[in-house]
């Protein structure tokens, strides 16, 4: 079997495996288990590393190659700032024309701020720096649970037999199903009043253009770790700060958060440019 048939099958024993276990953990989740359902949350964000450490020992890949080293921090750096980008762009544009309002309520009570030894309510500056630092941490290591998975695996697998648009489109489109289940069963974005197929459709958006960021820094880093970091980013700051500082009344669920319609037009507008100019930057 020549490489890139090999590598194919690699990636559909990666994918069938991760359905299989996600789908066993869902019905465990929904149907038996009791109590707080974010910890079983929790627990689903590592299903795509043990998926992909059980599709190399079957197909006898190497879990050395998943891209452990750091590589340039430039592109860790990247990977930090752009859902900043992002959220800054989403949130703000849409708080100066008046159709979202923020409040600092959540942000001033955060257990992140206590656990450092604030008492709350703090400053508002505290609460965020709080969450950055302290919540950063432990996003980061719930993160690399999938992106051993998705950075480690799924991406460089598909960057050998296909091209970057195309791997972050299959991998964008995947991640967003896998995550299906929880938006339907209200485990994401369930203090957002927005028609479920609004929310579906945001969803994936972002969920696409958040791959081809990280498709881009992976090819130029070969480093999973810059996936780890874009996606803790992500979750701390767009889907968490951000979401926290917003009045979630009226059209907010239309049009920001993780599902929100601005929120993926920003997100996709950004990773083209990011594409596009990482590109330009090869070719020079």
């Amino acid at each position: 079997m020549d490489e890139r048939n090999q590598v194919r099958k690699q990636i559909i024993v990666f994918l069938l495996v991760t359905s299989i276990f996600t789908a066993l953990l869902f019905i465990w989740m929904f149907y038996f288990a009791s109590g707080d359902r974010g910890m079983y949350g929790a627990l689903m964000m590592f299903v795509p590393a043990v998926s992909a450490l059980v599709t190399s020992l079957f197909t006898k890949d190497k879990i050395r190659s998943y891209g452990w080293r750091i590589g340039k921090l430039r592109y860790h750096g990247y990977a930090y700032i752009l859902p900043i980008l992002v959220a800054l762009v989403a949130y703000g544009t849409m708080g100066l024309i008046g159709a979202i309002d923020f409040y600092p309520d959540e942000v001033v009570n955060y257990k992140w701020a206590r656990i450092l030894g604030f008492e709350t309510p703090a400053p508002i500056w505290i609460g965020m720096f709080s969450k950055a630092f302290l919540g950063f941490i432990m996003i980061f290591i719930l993160a690399t649970g999938e992106e051993i998975g998705w950075s480690g695996f799924l991406t460089p697998k598909l960057l050998k037999v296909t091209t970057i648009p195309t791997t972050a489109l299959i991998v964008g489109v995947y991640w967003s199903l896998w995550h299906l289940p929880a938006l339907i069963g209200g485990i994401y974005n369930s203090y957002y009043d927005a028609p479920l197929f609004l929310k579906v459709v945001g969803f994936t958006l972002v969920l696409i253009a958040s791959a081809l960021i990280k498709t881009v820094l992976i090819a130029k880093s070969g480093s999973l770790w810059v996936g780890s970091i874009l996606h803790a980013s992500h979750n701390v700051f767009l889907m968490g700060m951000a979401f926290d500082l917003t009045v979630k009344q009226g059209i907010a669920g239309y049009l920001v958060s993780e599902t929100g319609l601005v929120t993926a037009f920003v997100y996709l507008v950004v990773a083209i440019w990011f594409w596009r100019r990482q590109v330009k930057k090869h070719q020079s």
